[in-house]
């Protein structure tokens, strides 16, 4: 009501200043004139200009009329507009008020459902780390499992074979007493080799722990008699250590009594390079020797590689030498006839064929162990390839029997003591594994 009114008096107040303005338009009465002046002719209005200035005013006039005319019109259109502006003014407050509520609810909910989504990640992330940890538990007890039923099987094993040596041992040591071991000089008779009980036995892979075996043992036959050999005796090696092989070697050549070695079965690596330089050496016709480049596992950085890689060359160049130098050749001619002989670089040749190759002494066709017969409680090694069983723990050498979480056998070999050592290993079926 009070913009209405207001509107009211606003068109009266333009309509009032419409006709003051007219009025003050009009010609205003005329005053007794003074004796005007005579005008030149020139200074009068023609008839036809008092015409057109009395159309003027009256055109002024009508415009101004029309000017208050459109006022109002356009006051009563305000004052007719105002209730329906007034009332847009108020849906559009409602609506921004119901879409500010709307947002802040949907914002809300947002915040809500972000929530959840968080909490079900983190519920998810438990659920899967405590699935995983169970699943690791459960593969640790069953390889703990398998190792234990392996390690049960192994003790039954060699307690079964204790049970049979303490049963054969009194009929064994009635033998014993009529015969005795024979020590010859030259154990070489007739093409039968006679060993001694000065013998090591040497299997399973070249550790430090072996080397320490044979080395011992070279010693202890040394301090008893220098007169007749020392046989070392192979039965199955696929080599390993290169300090280890090194170390037997110096005790080979350091040794006053000479040092004999026999292969029985096979020998490759550093065990093959043993025999190789050894005074003297023997095999059977079928019995494998494998020569091939030395090699590594190494870790680290690209430094640590590359020492490691020219310490294993060094390595190599050192011990190889020396058999390329027996067989008349060079070291370069050496490992070229390794690939061309098996394109994998494993150089393997049966007895007699190493024996052409001057890897072997001797070949023969019989030996006699004179010193079985005292049944010495020798550890016997774990065989280089075992097919079908596994193998067992070897006190000796230091490689210990295990399974792995699929179940699969392997040969643990114990960790390098020398940080420039490597092992020179023959290991197709990767039974042999690095601590």
């Amino acid at each position: 009501m009070h913009l209405r009114t207001s509107l009211r008096v606003l068109a009266l107040a333009v309509f009032a200043a419409a006709n003051a303005f007219a009025q003050q338009a009009a010609p205003a009465p005329a005053a007794p004139a003074a004796p005007a002046p005579v005008a030149a002719p020139r200074d009068e209005f023609t008839p036809q200009q008092k015409a057109a200035m009395k159309e003027a005013e009256r055109m002024r006039l009508e415009k101004s009329r029309i000017d208050a005319e459109l006022a109002l019109a356009e006051a009563k259109r305000s004052e007719e507009l105002a209730p329906l502006q007034a009332e847009v003014a108020r849906l559009t407050a409602e609506r921004a008020l119901r879409l500010a509520k709307a947002s802040a609810e949907a914002a809300a909910l947002e915040d809500e459902r972000a929530k959840l989504e968080r909490q079900a990640a983190l519920e998810s992330a438990r659920s899967t780390a405590r699935l995983t940890e169970r699943a690791n538990k459960i593969r640790e007890l069953e390889s703990e499992a398998k190792q234990l039923q392996l390690e049960s099987a192994n003790t039954v094993a060699r307690l079964s074979n204790e049970i049979q040596r303490f049963q054969k041992e009194d009929e064994a040591r009635k033998i014993a007493s009529k015969a005795k071991p024979k020590y010859l000089k030259d154990p070489l008779v007739d093409g039968v080799l006679y060993i001694s009980d000065r013998r090591i036995a040497f299997n399973g892979a070249v550790t430090e722990q072996l080397a320490d075996y044979v080395c011992t043992r070279i010693a202890f036959y040394n301090n008893q008699s220098s007169e007749f050999p020392i046989f070392i005796v192979v039965d199955n090696s696929p080599g390993g250590s290169v300090a280890a092989g090194y170390q037997i070697q110096k005790a080979m050549a350091a040794s006053k009594a000479p040092v004999h070695v026999v292969v029985k079965g096979f020998a490759a690596s550093m065990t093959a390079v043993i025999c190789t330089l050894a005074e003297r050496s023997y095999c059977y016709p079928n019995t494998i020797l494998l020569h091939h480049q030395a090699s590594n596992v190494v870790r680290g950085n690209m430094t640590v590689l590359k020492e490691q890689i020219d310490f294993t060359n060094q390595w190599f160049d050192r011990l190889a030498t020396p058999v390329a130098k027996k067989m008349g050749i060079s070291l370069e001619e050496f490992v070229k006839q390794m690939y061309a002989n098996d394109s994998t670089g494993d150089w393997q040749a049966f007895g007699d064929k190493a024996k052409e190759l001057k890897w072997v002494d001797n070949v023969i066709e019989r030996i006699e162990e004179t010193a079985v017969l005292d049944l010495l409680p020798v550890p016997v090694a774990p065989t280089a390839m075992p097919l079908t069983t596994p193998p067992t723990r070897t006190e000796v050498s230091g490689v210990v029997s295990r399974v792995d979480d699929k179940g699969r056998p392997y040969l643990e070999l114990p960790p390098l003591a020398n940080p420039f050592d490597a092992w020179w290993l023959y290991d197709p079926q990767g039974l042999y594994r690095a601590r």
